[in-house]
């Protein structure tokens, strides 16, 4: 709160502070236009766990340039809600080059929410988390 104080009690006009949070903002980055998967991708991953939403995590895969060769494991888990309703799934993914995990969320019909990395791992373009 007193952030906003401060930014809203300062003298830079509204317009400059504006642009400044577009182009924070634009440096969180946006999640790739995901296009049909390759087959390769899909014939990768359905080797090592077939599951209905594989073409929607093979078509992540691909649009943040993740060679399927280097997918060392692969698995799912649901997301519940509170009230134990199917909210989602969540792949997890270790890379053969990399520690930790690339995470992709999906909804209940396999639509991308997400993409990110947890415990050290690193692709450009991909959020890290902190936790």
């Amino acid at each position: 709160m007193i952030g906003l104080r401060f930014l809203f009690s300062s003298k830079v006009p509204i317009p400059a502070m504006l642009t400044i949070v577009l182009a924070v903002s634009a440096c969180v980055g946006q999640p790739p236009r995901l296009e049909a998967p390759r087959q390769v991708t899909v014939s990768t991953l359905n080797r090592i766990n077939s599951h209905p939403c594989t073409a929607t995590i093979a078509s992540a895969l691909d649009a943040y340039r993740v060679p399927p060769v280097s997918i060392r494991d692969f698995f799912y888990t649901q997301r519940l809600s509170g009230e134990g309703r199917l909210v989602g799934y969540t792949a997890w993914m270790h890379l053969t080059d990399q520690p930790g995990s690339l995470v992709v969320d999906v909804d209940r019909s396999c639509q991308f929410e997400q993409a990110y990395t947890r415990g050290g791992a690193n692709l450009p373009g991909v959020y890290r988390a902190l936790f």
